[in-house]
């Protein structure tokens, strides 16, 4: 190789490297292979607020930590239902989720899902489930008894019902509605649809639509006007009961948790708790904007209780079903929610 041409190659190496730390500079550096490698399930479809969430979640954790907890999000439910994903995670099998609470493994976890009127607004819901709320405290307990650890609540949204028309004395909860509905297949759902004077059949959610379009049922309730835009077609009505709110929880495996050191245990706390504030800041609108949709776009009738509507209709729930909570979370529980709530016993 001659002189000039080595000089060449030797001042073109030098730029390459020059670059190349100029490219990198004020950039984490990264493990070479992570120490933790763990899979997380989510089942709402990609691009959804929550897949969002979820992927934000995993990118934060895997940049604070340099890399040492990367997290591979999985979508969709391609892990499995959220009922088989409890399971998984309460074994170890999948490391993390965002998930909902399995109530069929604790009656207690009814308080983390569907525990009917323990607020009547999103307001009310915010302040009992959020930062600081007393059912949060309550729930964390209630998760690691199942080797969970929860580390912040995400809303989907204040539910409500969908329906193929609208019921007369639809806000008078002692008179029969005559009309069938679709509840979630937990019998606090089938108690207070039935308390509100509706005829409560447990579908599946994956049976919902074919009941709908065949006649089974005249209406279904579940979850917030995101989940009756998937029955647009089907459904004419949407009142806004406010029952409960659908969360989904960040959750880790507590016995993989506890390997953690406490710096990493803040970082995934801290991007859990981020991600959900985001979601606590626009729930409502995302509520809004599918009744809007629902209204504007394909005709619905959109039926929003006033506050004294609503607190007479969660009055006699609490009245009927109430009683019955106890029965399945215990009186200790019990008791403590009547305290925390404000709300007297009966």
């Amino acid at each position: 190789m001659g002189a000039k041409k080595f000089t060449i190659l030797l001042l073109i190496s030098v730029l390459v490297l020059t670059l190349t730390g100029f490219l990198f500079v004020g950039q984490p550096s990264f493990a070479a292979e992570p120490e933790y490698h763990w899979r997380m399930a989510q089942v709402h479809p990609e691009g959804s607020d929550y897949d969002i969430r979820a992927k934000e979640f995993a990118r934060k954790v895997f940049e604070r930590t340099n890399g040492r907890i990367k997290i591979d999000v999985y979508s969709s439910g391609v892990l499995g239902d959220w009922t088989e994903v409890f399971e998984m995670v309460m074994r170890g099998t999948i490391e993390t989720a965002l998930q909902q609470s399995n109530a069929n493994f604790d009656p207690q976890l009814n308080l983390a899902y569907y525990f009917p009127y323990l607020f009547t607004t999103f307001e009310e819901a915010k302040q009992v489930y959020g930062p600081g709320g007393w059912t949060f405290r309550v729930n964390q307990s209630l998760w690691e008894k199942h080797d969970i650890k929860a580390l912040d609540v995400i809303p989907v949204g204040m539910s409500g019902l969908s329906l193929n028309r609208l019921p007369e004395n639809y806000d008078d909860p002692t008179v029969s509605k005559g009309m069938k509905v679709r509840v979630m297949p937990i019998k606090p759902c089938e108690w207070t649809y039935e308390a509100m004077g509706y005829i409560a059949t447990p579908i599946p959610y994956a049976d919902v639509y074919t009941s709908l379009q065949m006649g089974i049922a005249d209406g279904q309730m579940g979850g917030p006007p995101f989940q009756a835009w998937q029955f647009r077609d089907v459904q004419k009505v949407w009142i806004q009961y406010n029952d409960y709110i659908e969360t989904w929880w960040f959750v880790v495996n507590k016995t993989l948790w506890d390997k953690l050191s406490p710096e990493d245990q803040q970082i995934l706390t801290q991007a859990a708790q981020e991600e959900a504030r985001i979601q606590w800041e626009k729930a409502e609108e995302v509520d809004e904007e599918y009744r809007q949709k629902l209204k504007n776009e394909y005709g619905w009738t959109i039926v929003m209780l006033t506050d004294d509507q609503l607190n007479r209709i969660a009055n006699h729930v609490r009245k009927i079903v109430w009683p019955k909570m106890e029965g399945i979370v215990g009186t200790d529980l019990m008791d403590r929610i009547y305290e925390e709530s404000g709300i007297p016993r009966p």
